[in-house]
């Protein structure tokens, strides 16, 4: 610290420098966090490997949906209308593969009108980059539907585009309202006009060097990141840096007002509160480092929070003496002291009930925290919609579809079967028939669209008991067709020769010889189908029986190009949910669609054909595994990381365990708090699937500081001699007020996540606000020191108190 204090200048200039460039020189974050997406999935989920499958054969097309909301029943005016639109559409070039006009037929008709003939659907198939389909349909709004009512574009590309907007829009608020915030408090606490500048200062450049470093990691190295990349690294660094600031500012105020030199002030506070510092930033750090080891990108994102921490505790080991060594007294101006530094007199009274009855006030903490804990749910929401509200056009279009056709038909799970043989022959498609009979039977599921049922409805003619039927009407007719012959044969011979060369030369008389033929001929037909059908495996297997020839037609053309793909390799069904496709109920059908294909193509041809689920039901479920799976694994590493780290910082095996419990505690009481807002309160299905990740993550994390803040307080006035009661009434008092405030200032950074309109990092920031000022006033007041002293001596175990380990030291 001697050598920083006396090369502030060149090494704060460098800084500034070091920033300035990098920031002029790093990629555009914004950019790459758009560029990547929203979800991220890793390419061996099941959804991915589906989309994977479609692009490698050439049909990884997309389907944007033009909606038409009529105030009435379609007439023939708004059908003129529709029709004009669809026919600009058609001479729109790249990205559009093909227009389905809802006119074309009755039975694309019966498919894109609803019922009430109130909601027309007109969709277009696309095949380009996200930001190609993005442009078209800026394209389409601005030239084709521009000013019209009630008309939208809607698809699973334009919504997830309309989050990433949303969520960059959140950024931006967040930051503005995050300095004012900030700056306001500090203002408060510090009452002091210079002080607030110097954290915001120290911040701004962390902020800014953190951001170019993460751009170029990002380019370099693959670095994982989504929309909450910025958003983190805004809310957590201006939220603990300026922590951190205010507790190495009070420890420098008080050390200057002991009366030592500022030189001597600041090598104290370094001491003191910066190896508080240091631990702390040590556990952010390990808290966010361990979010590298999840499989899912968009959590593996947070990371870069870690490199902020990184960065923030060199700024503070460099910035920051820069400010105390230059300004000096005048860093406080005009304030003669600062509220930040007087001994708490909530926490000191809250010590007499923690550390005089410790049980009494963990009971207190029961009782607070206990009945929250009773209403945890643990239920999770996958819908994407949920996360931007009704005010996009896409979400208005997707209720449109909803409203008109049901929940289901706007987004359709995708089965896919793939196979390095054709799968579109006359003797296997039956065993796609069978396959989407049984899909429709499962619970949840409305109806299937196939090969052999492209608009959901069953065609009878590929029944064999239907076949059979129409082979026996032939018969019986050529039965007719046979007699008939006969009685005309029996009459013709018996008239005079002269008359029957009269009429066979005038055509009156039928042709016996041609009548037998046709009859032959048709029977030779019945003949054929019934040999081919006596021959088909199908039949026996599934009941239907494709004749030969019929996938050739050219009625089944526009069939086969839809729900056939890789030159008949591959098939398509699509499975209408009765659910909200984003629904956790559509997950679980989701299962049961899949144990039922693995069921119904055992001992098929089907067998060897490799099976994909495709669609946002499906996606959903390879979240709500992944997230699953990641929350288990990253939370397990995290806090096994923490106990090591924080035994070894503390010595001692006791600290840790009731330090992370109380978190725990924490956490779980805050969501269930946030479950009983937005699942009672405003009737979500759950909280959004990503935010226990965050939340908890961010809360442990964060959280600790606050446990680190008192307790290393306790270890500096432990060691100085003082018993375990005296050493944690004194650290609560002189610890308590910087916590508190330290609390609200971070709580306050994240409520600047509130005005965002994201709903996950609304959720997020309630948990996190909830769980800080939980703990800030409530859990880490009255469980911590009640803990502590209930161990008395046995807190340092297993290794010994400082004050042993001196006296032994001595006696040697």
């Amino acid at each position: 610290m001697k050598n920083i204090i006396k090369f502030k200048w060149p090494i704060t200039i460098g800084m500034i420098a070091l920033t300035v460039l990098l920031f002029v020189l790093a990629p555009n974050l914004t950019k790459q966090a758009e560029e990547a997406g929203t979800f991220q999935l890793p390419k061996d989920a099941g959804s991915q490997r589906a989309a994977e499958i479609l692009e490698d054969a050439g049909a990884g097309d997309e389907t944007i949906s033009l909606v038409y909301a009529l105030d009435g029943k379609l007439d023939d005016a708004a059908r003129k209308d529709i029709q004009a639109d669809v026919d600009q559409l058609k001479d729109l070039g790249d990205p559009v593969k093909s227009i389905l006009d809802p006119f074309e037929s009755k039975d694309t008709e019966s498919q894109l009108v609803s019922e009430d003939g109130k909601t027309v659907l007109v969709p277009i198939t696309v095949d380009g980059s996200q930001e190609e389909v993005v442009d078209l349909a800026d394209s389409i709004q601005s030239d084709i539907i521009d000013g019209k009512k009630d008309v939208y574009l809607t698809g699973e590309a334009l919504i997830n585009n309309d989050v990433n907007l949303s969520a960059q829009e959140g950024l931006k608020k967040t930051e503005i309202i995050t300095v004012v915030l900030i700056f306001a408090l500090l203002l408060a606490v510090f009452r002091s006009i210079v002080t607030p500048f110097i954290p915001l200062i120290s911040v701004g450049i962390t902020y800014l060097l953190s951001q170019s470093i993460v751009a170029f990691f990002i380019d370099w190295f693959g670095f994982p990141v989504s929309n909450y990349t910025q958003i983190f690294l805004v809310a957590i660094l201006f939220g603990i840096g300026t922590d951190y600031c205010i507790l190495l500012l009070s420890r420098f105020k008080e050390e200057l007002g002991a009366g030592k030199p500022v030189k001597d002030a600041i090598i104290r506070t370094y001491k003191t509160a910066g190896r508080t510092l240091y631990i702390s930033g040590l556990a952010v750090f390990i808290g966010f480092f361990a979010i590298g080891f999840a499989d899912f990108p968009i959590f593996k994102s947070a990371v870069a929070v870690a490199v902020g921490i990184a960065v923030l505790l060199l700024v503070l080991s460099t910035v920051m003496p820069f400010f105390m060594a230059t300004l000096k007294e005048k860093l406080f101006w005009p304030s003669k002291k600062s509220v930040s530094h007087n001994d708490s007199k909530l926490w000191g009274w809250m010590s007499k009930l923690s550390v005089n009855r410790p049980i009494l006030s963990m009971l207190v903490v029961a009782v607070i925290t206990v009945p929250l804990l009773l209403t945890y749910d643990d239920a999770l929401s996958f819908n994407t919609v949920d996360e931007i509200g009704d005010n996009y056009d896409s979400v208005k279009g997707l209720h449109a579809i909803e409203d008109g056709f049901g929940q289901g038909d706007s987004l359709p799970v995708q089965v896919l079967l793939s196979s390095d043989k054709e799968l579109v022959t006359e003797d296997i498609v039956p065993y796609v028939e069978k396959l989407s009979s049984e899909l429709e039977k499962v619970d949840g599921v409305k109806s299937v669209r196939s090969v052999t049922r492209p608009t959901g409805e069953v065609i009878n003619e590929f029944y064999a008991d239907y076949q059979l039927g129409k082979i026996a009407e032939g018969i019986d007719q050529a039965s007719d067709g046979v007699g008939q012959t006969a009685d005309g044969i029996k009459q013709s011979m018996s008239l005079p020769p002269e008359v029957q060369a009269q009429a066979a030369q005038s055509g009156q008389q039928p042709n016996p010889v041609e009548g037998l033929d046709q009859i032959k001929d048709g029977l030779d037909q019945a003949s054929n189908q019934l040999n081919q059908m006596a021959d088909s495996k199908a039949i026996r297997d599934t009941g239907t029986f494709v004749p030969e020839g019929t996938l050739e037609q050219d009625e089944f053309k526009q069939v086969l190009d839809r729900y056939a793909f890789d030159d008949k390799k591959g098939t398509q069904l699509e499975v209408i949910l009765e659910d909200n496709p984003y629904s956790p109920e559509a997950i679980d059908t989701v299962e049961k669609i899949d144990e039922a294909t693995q069921r119904v193509i055992k001992d098929t041809p089907l067998e060897k054909a490799e099976v994909a689920f495709g669609g946002v039901s499906s996606i959903n479920r390879d979240l709500n595994d992944i997230s699953t799976s990641d929350f288990t694994q990253t939370v397990t590493i995290m806090l096994i990381s923490l106990f090591v780290v924080l035994a070894i910082l503390f010595r001692s095996f006791i600290m840790p365990l009731y330090m992370i419990g109380s978190l725990l505690l924490t956490y779980f009481t805050s969501v269930a708090v946030a479950e009983l807002i937005f699942m009672n309160g405003f009737g979500y299905d759950g909280i959004s699937w990503a935010v226990p990740f965050f939340g908890f993550v961010m809360l442990v994390a964060l959280g600790v500081d606050y446990s680190i803040f008192l307790l290393d307080r306790f270890r500096e006035e432990a060691a100085g001699g003082m018993t375990v009661t005296d050493a944690i009434k004194i650290s609560m008092s002189k610890m308590g007020t910087v916590i508190i405030t330290a609390a609200i200032i971070l709580a306050g950074t994240f409520a600047a996540m509130m005005p965002s309109g994201v709903l996950s990092l609304v959720q997020i920031a309630t948990i996190v606000i909830t769980g800080l000022l939980l703990y800030g006033l409530i859990v880490l007041p009255l469980l911590i020191p009640a803990m502590t002293v209930s161990f008395g001596k046995g807190v340092w175990w297993p290794f010994k108190p400082h004050k042993e380990k001196e006296k032994e030291k001595a006696r040697s």
